[in-house]
């Protein structure tokens, strides 16, 4: 079959060679009882061994590590519950994304049912920016009059606020999961997971925060309160790209699971409002599209403030007002968001994509930097200048590691933290050119080590998904075990028929499932019945109208990878 008729077909190859003999999944299949399709899909994610599997097929609390191995949980546990007992005021300090939004709403319920005197901050992207900021501790001191403060998803890098807070006569308990700098800051204690030698060193701000909580109520463990926890640890997690196996796929699936239940008026407006059915199965792509983004979109526009009283809220009336304003920013993000992706120059294949955009909206540029980067494979960079700062937001796709690249870049950065697979940094825009070689020289390093950038599939064609119902026991799908990605190749049963904001749906000859391309009506113009196609899709399962495949990019053939 000729190649598609459609420009930048990306090659394309198998997740992981096969080697010959035997099938090497077939273990997997039968100690778990698997549908061999599904099996296989789990022995490309690098699943050899049955053990490896039990975190997700069972996810049972007893597989769950110990807290206290975590570093610093147990200082923390004793100054908490020591705070507790004196009445003393406790203000938990979080990030304006989901990750700390989530970890912010977590800590506050597991407080408020300790009985503690708690309140909570987030700090203003726009005006306060990441982590801990010394004007925004004074302001707390002097408007809620915290004795203790517990950060989420920040503060490991704060030494310089942390110190001045002890002048001022404030304790801190440090929780985050962000790179470590050389020292830690001078709190009563510091939960990290890259402290010490804690198996999970992946968790997210949230899963940190979750692992804390466990040590608070491990007194009187309350499986189902902890389970209705793990509905925020899961959607932190997912949000912020931290590697879904693992204790991590435990977490995340207990969670998803939880989901399924009775939710609390916050979140099942965020549930209602993303059209995931109250009662149907709840997968992590959905919360990576449907919730996160709404969630997010509160602090990209703003305040994340109501984002958390939208997750805590037990009353309903108060949750539906929370939840249109939250419709509304979003709608009002994905606006700016579709905007600057217009305005910027595609990427160019450096090694490092970096973009800067001066009047780019700063809440965005996040957004646009994932986008870019699953469009190019490559580390990517969006920038906003502000006063001749650049900020930036940075993500990369897995086998590149931005804590390392911003290590190259430190000497000409103002800041620069994050992790792995999402960073941010800012510098003078007048050292542009140095930010960009030190980029640019870490980013094709790193590529080195890596295979081929063609893109990494299941198979080809739809036989390879295995049923809905078998394809959801391996569930989560995220970071660090990717979502089912399959080529599809056929001829076209008619013409693409556009809909929505330049979105094309396609069939395929002899093939029951549709083909939906989302902002594809500019690649497929021209295309009619007959004309040959080959894509790469993703599979969609919905409770209503079935199972229909989402393209993820057009592809040549095998033989060109």
């Amino acid at each position: 079959m000729p190649g598609p008729a459609i420009a930048s077909a990306k090659p394309w190859r198998l997740r992981r060679d096969l080697p010959p003999g035997p099938e090497p999944w077939a273990r997997l299949s039968r100690d778990w009882d698997l549908d061999p399709k599904a099996a296989r899909l789990a022995w490309l994610r690098g699943l050899d061994h049955p053990d490896e599997m039990a975190w997700r097929l069972d996810p049972i609390w007893s597989r769950c590590t110990d807290p206290y191995l975590l570093p610093g949980v147990g200082e923390a546990v004793a100054c908490i519950r020591q705070a507790i007992e004196q009445g003393r005021s406790i203000c938990v300090y979080g990030d304006y994304d989901v990750d700390g939004v989530t970890a912010t709403a977590l800590l506050v319920r597991v407080l408020e049912r300790l009985n503690a005197k708690v309140s909570f901050f987030i700090p203003n992207r726009f005006s306060d920016g990441y982590g801990l900021h010394l004007d925004c501790i004074r302001e707390l001191q002097g408007a809620l009059h915290p004795d203790l403060l517990i950060s989420v998803d920040c503060g490991v890098r704060s030494l310089e606020e942390v110190r001045a807070s002890s002048e001022l006569g404030l304790d801190w308990i440090i929780t985050d999961h962000h790179s470590l700098g050389t020292q830690l800051p001078s709190a009563r204690a510091v939960v990290h997971p890259q402290l010490g030698e804690y198996p999970n060193r992946g968790l997210a701000g949230v899963g940190v925060a979750f692992k804390l909580a466990q040590g608070l109520l491990d007194a009187a463990p309350d499986q189902a309160f902890l389970d209705g926890l793990l509905k925020l640890v899961a959607i932190g997690t997912i949000a912020d790209m931290m590697p879904l196996h693992g204790e991590n796929a435990l977490l995340v699936r207990r969670g998803l699971e939880a989901l399924r239940g009775t939710n609390g008026p916050g979140l099942a407006a965020l549930l209602k409002a993303a059209r995931i059915e109250s009662g149907s199965t709840v997968r992590a792509q959905d919360v990576a599209f449907g919730v996160a983004p709404r969630l997010n979109a509160v602090g990209r526009m703003g305040g994340a403030e109501d984002a958390v009283r939208l997750l805590l809220t037990r009353d309903l009336a108060e949750a539906q007002t929370l939840g249109r304003k939250v419709e509304s920013l979003n709608a009002e993000r994905r606006q700016i968001q579709r905007q600057l992706a217009m305005n910027l120059n595609a990427p160019n294949g450096e090694d490092f994509d970096l973009v800067v955009e001066p009047s780019a909206h700063k809440g965005v540029i996040g957004i646009v930097a994932g986008q870019r980067m699953r469009e190019s494979g490559r580390p990517t960079g969006v920038c906003t200048v502000l006063d001749g700062i650049a900020q930036c937001s940075l993500r990369a796709p897995e086998g590149f590691d931005l804590s390392e690249l911003l290590q190259l870049a430190a000497p000409f950065l103002l800041s620069g933290g994050g992790h792995r697979a999402a960073a941010g940094m800012s510098f003078d825009l007048a050292k542009l050119p140095f930010v960009r070689q030190s980029l640019q020289r870490g980013a094709a390093l790193q590529a080195r080590g890596l295979r081929s950038p063609s893109l990494p599939v299941d198979g080809l064609g739809a036989a390879q998904v295995p049923r809905p119902e078998a394809l959801d026991i391996l569930e989560p799908f995220g970071q660090g075990f990717p979502p089912v990605l399959v080529v599809m190749e056929g001829a076209l049963q008619a013409t693409p028929q556009s809909f929505g904001n330049g979105h094309v749906k396609l069939r395929l000859m002899g093939l029951a499932e549709p083909l939906t391309w989302f902002s594809g009506a500019e690649a497929t113009a021209g295309l009619g019945k007959g004309d040959p196609i080959r894509l790469a899709c993703t599979v969609q399962d919905q409770p209503r109208w079935g199972r229909s495949f989402l393209v993820d990019a057009p592809v040549a053939r095998e033989a060109d990878a």
